[in-house]
């Protein structure tokens, strides 16, 4: 009987693995191809962040050059879970007709926003409304760059925690002024790890800014912590219950036929901290269950340069225009960019 179960378990097409306690039950040569550390009888690897509540969720994870989504099921205790290649940069139907219907719009408000102070005895364009445009402009084009074959890449020896810290102190006044509460949870007073300061930022705005945007209560809660090796970040909030079939096709690029509905934007920003993710060799898992879906991010913690001192590298990205306020701008009032320079 129990061949014949593990049979039918290698004649599927995708990499198949049951885990009953965290510990693996069985699983797929396909499977054990994708991940070699998987055996029976041995615990989960780190690179499947898996809950046993019951619910599921889609993510994904990188090893060597190579990346792989998955899904997973929980019911009474016990996971399924189903792991395939992934793409990390082509973009599917839904997100070039997202980023289609966003350019068209961003450009549509620039024009109606300088329009009238060009004309002959027009009034002074609206520094804050433009302000706001132009930087969600940026973050649009910002999300496509990250989406390419080739990604600026600096790792340093750095401190996550201290990073989470600058995070919150930057973001949490911004979203306060769009009913967004932000929390940071932590125990860890400080975590080192091999990343790109500047990407792992805007992971973390990113994730924030879509929590905020599904809290009805505009409560969003970022945390981390240590386990094993990985240093894990979750972003969640007080939000109602989301399809997890939608969130799983923004997780896999050229999967299922949903179009972005005006307003959704170009669903590139879940692609994007998927690709930062795969760069630091870590996974991104969009969890779901009886609560509020959250982002769950995996993360190694070595090896770390013994001669290198820990860093913080310039974080400026986007043509100079401040990263917090680009990352958050979909969500932010207008009069937050009136002091805003663009030089």
């Amino acid at each position: 009987m129990l061949e014949s179960i593990q049979s039918l378990l290698d004649a599927l097409p995708e990499g198949v693995v049951q885990v009953r306690g965290g510990v693996v039950s069985s699983c797929s040569e396909r499977a054990r191809q994708y991940l070699p550390r998987l055996a029976s009888g041995e615990p989960v690897p780190d690179e499947l962040a898996l809950s046993e509540e019951d619910g599921g969720g889609t993510g994904v994870f990188s090893r060597g050059e190579e990346t792989y989504s998955y899904t997973y099921s929980a019911a009474g205790g016990e996971l399924l879970v189903l792991i395939r290649p992934a793409s990390e940069s082509t973009l599917s139907g839904a997100q070039l007709e997202g980023l289609a219907c966003q350019l068209r719009t961003l450009l549509g408000d620039i024009l109606a926003e300088v329009g009238p102070a060009t004309a002959e005895g027009g009034s002074p364009v609206p520094a804050a409304a433009f302000g706001k445009t132009f930087h969600r402009l940026f973050r649009l084009l910002d999300n496509l760059e990250l989406l390419q074959e080739t990604v600026p890449f600096r790792p340093a020896t750095m401190d996550l925690a201290g990073l989470c810290r600058h995070v919150e102190a930057l973001a949490a006044p911004l979203l306060k002024e769009a009913g967004v509460l932000l929390e940071y949870r932590s125990r860890e007073s400080g975590l080192l790890i091999p990343g790109d300061p500047a990407l792992l930022q805007k992971l973390l705005l990113g994730l924030i800014a879509n929590a905020a945007r599904a809290s009805e209560e505009g409560n969003v809660v970022l945390s981390l912590r240590r386990q094993g090796a990985r240093a894990v970040l979750t972003v969640s909030h007080s939000g109602p219950p989301a399809d997890g079939p939608h969130l799983n096709a923004l997780l896999r690029p050229g999967v299922g036929g949903e179009f972005p509905l005006p307003g959704q934007g170009a669903g590139l920003g879940l692609s994007a901290a998927r690709r930062i993710a795969a760069l630091h060799g870590g996974s991104l898992l969009m969890e779901w269950g009886r609560s509020a879906p959250s982002a769950v991010v995996s993360l190694p913690t070595g090896p770390l340069d013994g001669k290198a001192t820990v860093r913080t590298p310039e974080l400026q990205r986007g043509g100079g225009l401040d990263p917090v306020l680009m990352e958050l701008s979909d969500l932010l009032p207008a009069q937050v960019f009136e002091l805003e320079g663009l030089d």
